[in-house]
């Protein structure tokens, strides 16, 4: 098997260089490496477009996440794709571990590799799992490395810092040629992409001896509020897709024979979530509104999901 690299970037000038070198110092190379830039205007262009080995791919506008990593994995014909953020870098041993687990787990489609704050010490994600509310957790955030017993086994989601699929799973999991949910620009779309591989039955993995850093949650405490006022100080714009995404990722992928339990834990924390992003800003509202489309697209996305389960 081999293994390339989509690396979406955004005003990430910081980070690019570590990120590079940590690509191309791989014991196992990548097959390639491909960097797609959402239109940064830091200088982020110049850096990738001068960094030696690299597919660049310099978007003009700013398409969003999802669409800028569907682009990126349109270019990898190899086994494995590695979609990253920016600000991450890999263990020199980034691919030839998580070569060596998908050789010895066949069943496995998608892979959340052990991720670790800047500090090497500090446990950013071990694996995403599914709240009693239906939202997002990541396993072991903001705990010592030390004090964890991390195994290899089966997780709900992936952390969307760092993601290894197999190419039978990209495949499978692309509904209209989008791997990715484009509806979502960014946000959720890494949970909504691990509940949809549960849906059709692709097994969803923690390994940790696969390790990567992010900087994200490098100054954010670990707790709820920290996390909760983070989304609160968003710009509006941004805090609109916090919610819309939230509802598209419960439109495809809520099933009520299954999941139906949770609905009052749901409620009750979106009266509080929803509501404190929206309240402040009669924007987000307007914005919500204006996002029907993607709520129909959405329906649609859905009956597919379920044809296909």
């Amino acid at each position: 098997m081999d293994i390339s690299a989509v690396v979406v970037s955004f005003n990430s000038a910081g980070f690019l260089e570590r990120n590079f070198r940590s690509l191309a110092g791989q014991t196992v190379p990548f097959r390639r490496i491909v960097v797609v830039d959402n239109a940064s205007q830091d200088g982020s262009q110049a850096i990738i477009a001068g960094f030696p080995g690299l597919d660049p791919l310099l978007l003009e506008i700013n398409a969003g996440y999802a669409a800028a990593a569907n682009l990126g994995i349109g270019r990898c014909a190899s086994d494995l794709v590695l979609v990253a953020n920016a600000d991450v870098f890999l263990d020199a041993e980034f691919n030839r571990r998580a070569l060596d687990f998908f050789a010895r787990c066949p069943r496995a489609g998608l892979l959340s590799p052990l991720i670790l704050r800047f500090d090497g010490v500090t446990i950013d994600s071990a694996g995403q799992e599914r709240s009693p509310a239906l939202y997002p957790r990541e396993t072991g955030y903001g705990r010592p490395l030390a004090r964890q017993a991390l195994k290899e086994r089966q997780v709900f989601s992936v952390c969307g810092a760092a993601t290894v699929f197999s190419r039978p799973a990209l495949e499978k999991l692309k509904i209209g040629g989008e791997y990715y949910d484009e509806d979502f620009f960014m946000f959720w779309e890494d949970f909504d992409i691990g509940w949809r591989a549960n849906l059709l039955g692709l097994g969803v993995y923690f390994s940790p001896g696969v390790v990567a850093h992010h900087f994200r949650s490098g100054t954010l405490a670990d707790s709820r509020w920290s996390r909760f006022s983070l989304a609160l100080a968003r710009p509006a714009f941004l805090r609109s897709h916090l919610v819309k995404n939230r509802y598209l990722t419960l439109i495809k992928n809520f099933r009520l024979r299954r999941d139906g339990w949770s609905l009052p834990l749901a409620v009750a924390r979106d009266l509080l979530w929803v509501s404190a992003l929206t309240i402040r800003s009669p924007k987000i509202i307007i914005a919500l509104a204006r996002s029907w489309p993607a709520f129909k697209r959405a329906w649609r996305k859905r009956k597919w999901i379920k044809d296909h389960e």
